[in-house]
């Protein structure tokens, strides 16, 4: 309270302040934040507006933030911050989970349990470990959230793959990819699927099939190199910096009566080897041989429990809430319904077409995910003292 109460606030012309103007005068939830408090609440430091100066205002720390308040739930960009009280490492994760936000959040912690299991249970974009929570630098620490904080694919400004967002990829033959490491049974299977290809198996599907097999190694090659790995482009003494992906988490492949067999086993494919949880979606009444396929023996075999369902479009809207994102195979092949629909809740359809290319089609089935870890005290590097 004592530091936050030290900073000066006022004209960014004067350069002793530490908080300047706002860029509007405070209407609605931050107006709200900064002159009421809920029941149970009270001022650790009472906002005040400076000099009559309605674009003013110094700091404020709401004490005894309930869980599920509107102080809790509600983003207010001003100079005013909620403190919450947790039972302990496990509760305060929940509560940070919970409000529907996730741009950044920080963790000062000097034990190495702590940080794994806060590493791998908060759901934000930026993770920042005993360091500051702002500053976030190009490809050191890409930029952007999750859930209600991302827009879009939410790949992060300032990543490898931002640009891949204003681009239209086409392919025009198949993809090169190298040994994959790890033996799996959907690997197996496209080995299965090589040899009855050579002997003339498959007949209307040769291709699809052909194309399926190739993505299948290209997504296993790039999961392996790319997707499943923890990389730190800076290496700098003292911080470490980690570019990460996480899986989307449940993913439905909505099915089109335009959808090649091989657009429906890809995207499959590509879920599953994210580690995501695909849903195949049919509209209620389609049939055709490429549908006919997913319940022929080798369709079975591919699927190997991955439920099938069918919905009408306004079904598919209703179900939204219980998934995480839905894999079109194109543009046009969105219902104006469901794109109308998903707009007004902010859900993100993935509708580019489908690609061999594990480096660009295993996008729409993760999230991006940057950690700081400022490891030193002080300067002083503690065990890692030596490390290269």
């Amino acid at each position: 309270m004592d530091a936050a109460k030290s900073y000066s606030t006022g004209s960014a012309w004067d350069f002793q302040n530490k908080i300047g103007p706002l860029i509007r005068p405070p209407k609605g939830d931050l107006k709200k934040a900064l002159t009421t408090l809920e029941p149970g609440e009270s001022w650790a430091l009472e906002p005040r507006q400076m000099e009559g100066n309605p674009y003013i205002w110094t700091g404020g720390i709401k004490w005894n933030v309930r869980p599920g308040s509107y102080t809790h739930n509600t983003e207010f960009f001003g100079p005013v911050i909620g403190v919450m009280c947790a039972d302990n490492l496990e509760h305060a994760i929940s509560l940070v989970n919970q409000t529907g936000y996730g741009l950044t959040s920080g963790l000062e912690s000097l034990d190495e349990r702590e940080k794994a299991v806060w590493k791998e249970k908060i759901e934000a974009g930026n993770l920042y470990i005993n360091r500051v929570t702002t500053g976030a630098i190009v490809l050191r620490q890409p930029f952007g959230g999750m859930k209600k904080s991302a827009l879009g694919a939410g790949i992060k400004a300032g990543s490898p793959n931002y640009v891949s967002q204003f681009m239209d990829f086409k392919e025009t033959d198949f993809p090169l990819s190298g040994p994959i490491k790890n033996d799996s049974a959907i690997l197996r299977l496209a080995g299965e699927w090589k040899l009855k290809l050579m002997w003339g198996g498959f007949g209307q599907f040769s291709k699809d099939i052909e194309k399926t097999v190739r993505a299948i190694h290209s997504y296993l090659y790039n999961a392996e190199n790319e997707f499943f790995m923890e990389k730190d482009y800076f290496h700098i003494r003292g911080e470490d910096n980690i570019m990460r992906y996480i899986p989307v988490g449940t993913v439905l492949i909505r099915v089109h009566p335009h959808d090649t067999l091989f657009e429906i086993l890809a995207r499959t494919a590509a879920a599953k080897i994210a580690k995501c949880r695909p849903l195949i979606g049919l509209p209620k009444d389609l049939e055709n041989p490429a549908v006919e396929f997913l319940s022929s023996k080798e369709g079975k075999k591919f699927l190997k429990g991955i439920p099938v369902t069918r919905h009408t479009d306004q079904e598919l809207i209703d179900i939204i809430p219980d998934i995480d994102r839905i894999r079109y195979a194109s543009y046009d092949r969105v219902s104006a319904e469901v794109m109308r629909a998903d707009a007004k809740k902010g859900f993100y359809i993935s509708r580019n077409p489908v690609l061999m290319e594990g480096r660009i089609e295993m996008l729409h089935y993760f999230r991006e995910q940057s950690v700081s870890d400022s490891y030193h005290r002080y300067g002083n590097l503690g065990e890692r003292t030596g490390i290269e």
